[in-house]
């Protein structure tokens, strides 16, 4: 239940402590990547909500533990210019929305290809965050968890070696290993196992 308060500006509603922003982050970061201050700006203007950054906080990072958003980059605008950057502003850190859809992540997979480095780098990144999601998922103990980036790395350098016929239905596999699909996991497990006997 919300609770009415009066400012300069007009009538401003508190939520009570227990609210929380899921569905609101969510929306936001739907079909963009937002930064946090972005986000903690757009919920407050959008709903007019008088809350502290300690409860916008708990429902960022309930979704980042969740799998359902991930950290894409980082905006160094929010140093307004600084050259020489001292501190770690966590209001740059720049959210994106997980999307396991076996249609998205192939369009992201064929990203890697692509002769804009700055979009291959994109792609990869999020690629590596969905890949270690996935990995910490399944639960597999043959995976040695601080050498996720290099099995990624070295996976795709695999796939991308191999002709083209089979490059093709291994990236197709790979797209259906890390959606949500129903039976991706054992997909997964198989293609992490095939990968790292051939590597």
């Amino acid at each position: 239940m919300c609770i009415l308060s009066h400012t300069k500006k007009g009538a401003v509603w508190d939520m009570p402590k227990n609210y929380n922003f899921k569905g609101s982050i969510l929306e936001l970061l739907d079909d963009k990547e937002l930064s946090k201050k972005e986000i903690f700006n757009e919920i407050r203007i959008e709903s007019e909500v008088l809350t502290s950054d300690k409860t916008l906080n708990e429902s960022l990072m309930a979704l980042l533990k969740d799998g359902k958003i991930y950290i894409t980059g980082y905006d160094f605008n929010v140093y307004n210019g600084v050259k020489r950057i001292q501190s770690i502003k966590t209001e740059g850190l720049i959210f994106g929305r997980v999307k396991l859809d076996f249609i998205e992540l192939s369009a992201l997979i064929k990203q890697l290809e692509s002769s804009d480095v700055a979009e291959v780098n994109d792609a990869s990144l999020k690629l590596k965050s969905i890949f270690k999601m996935r990995v910490n998922e399944v639960g597999d103990d043959s995976i040695n968890l601080k050498g996720l980036d290099d099995i990624f790395n070295r996976m795709i350098y695999y796939m991308d070696s191999q002709k083209e016929d089979q490059k093709r239905v291994l990236l197709k596999k790979l797209a259906w290993s890390l959606s949500n699909e129903k039976g991706s996991d054992k997909t997964f497990k198989n293609i992490l196992v095939y990968v790292q006997s051939n590597m």
